[in-house]
């Protein structure tokens, strides 16, 4: 399989999406950030600096983002077969609403109180403070990181993307034990307040906008979103890496081992195997698969293509061959933890 003809088709789509939605970029003060800001503006307010969520693309951004988030995390694999069995759960899955979408300024500081972020933001009138500006005007998306090859600034270039990842993995793995997961997790959701001769420091999480239903919290188990987060992250690393070694696979399995080695979570991992072969995250490649338990013949699955619309945009892959090669080296890479000892 020739994978090299997909590599302009990842960055076209992170192309189209960056120009149809983002307000502002990543508002770096040393270079150009390749991190859109999506949901809102930066914007300088009386000194403060501010998530601006009240314009018009903003509150478009946010009734979009809810309806085709609706099938990000599962797809109900015969629709039939849940109602004979459980018609209350059937009901409830074709209630509208997502199991997280993008949160009001109210919304989003409890889940910044709740990820024990209030040093670093803030509530505002008119969205969300960043109190801490140096983290957002000295700080490195760890996106940026992976992209370091489109970046012209020899301090960002000179960056090892993959200490950063084993950084990463022990900064989420500190986040979910301390406060639980987090929402949303891609590589726009990690910022390194500080770098040096190539080496990444102190990690953050961005403003955490993507907040869980309440309505549907209860039928999801912690540990279970925890285990998205990190599927979430493997797959959106994975077609980073893919397009920044230009194709090579063994260096995409090697980012992603480093990723879920200093994660270091054997509970969390072992259900990020087991949702892998049931088919989550959403992905139209997940019918080619193998490894992944799906019915030929059915609704959910003829039509996957379209429930993972916004699956495809969020994580940069528009090949749906790319999408079972990364979910087939994640299972891989989660089989061979679950089956070491080291790991606690």
């Amino acid at each position: 399989m020739n994978f090299e003809k997909f590599i302009p088709k990842i960055e076209g789509v992170a192309d189209t999406v960056n120009k149809a939605m983002y307000e502002s970029s990543f508002p770096n003060e040393n270079y150009q950030s390749t991190l859109g800001v999506y949901g809102g503006k930066m914007k300088m307010e009386e000194g403060k600096l501010v998530w601006n969520n009240t314009g018009l693309i903003s509150k478009l951004d946010k009734w979009g983002d809810a309806i085709l988030r609706t099938y990000d995390d599962h797809l109900v694999k015969d629709l039939g077969a849940l109602f004979r069995r459980d018609p209350k759960l059937f009901f409830k899955f074709l209630a509208p609403g997502p199991k997280k979408y993008r949160g009001s300024k109210e919304e989003i500081f409890e889940n910044i109180k709740r990820l024990g972020l209030e040093a670093t933001y803030g509530i505002h009138e008119h969205g969300i403070e960043v109190k801490d500006q140096e983290l957002f005007r000295q700080g490195v998306p760890l996106q940026d990181i992976c992209r370091s090859d489109l970046i012209d600034e020899d301090g960002i270039k000179s960056l090892d993307r993959f200490q950063a990842l084993a950084e990463t993995g022990k900064y989420i793995n500190k986040v979910h034990e301390e406060y639980g997961a987090i929402g949303e997790l891609v590589s726009g959701d990690i910022i390194f307040k500080k770098y040096d001769n190539g080496q990444v420091y102190e990690p953050v999480l961005n403003i955490p906008d993507i907040v869980f239903n309440k309505d549907k919290e209860a039928s999801v188990s912690e540990k279970n979103n925890k285990a998205t987060d990190i599927l979430e992250l493997l797959i959106n690393i994975g077609a980073e890496e893919f397009r920044r070694s230009d194709g090579d696979l063994n260096s995409v399995k090697e980012a992603l081992g480093v990723l879920l080695e200093s994660y270091n979570d054997k509970e969390v991992i072992s259900l990020v195997k087991s949702y892998i072969k049931r088919g989550r995250l959403v992905l139209a490649g997940d019918k080619n698969s193998k490894e992944i338990d799906l019915p030929e013949d059915n609704f959910t699955t003829k039509h996957r293509e379209t429930f993972a619309t916004h699956n495809k945009v969020r994580q940069i892959v528009n090949s749906s061959e790319l999408e079972t090669s990364l979910k087939e080296i994640s299972l891989e890479l989660c089989e061979k933890i679950c089956n070491s000892d080291n790991q606690k």
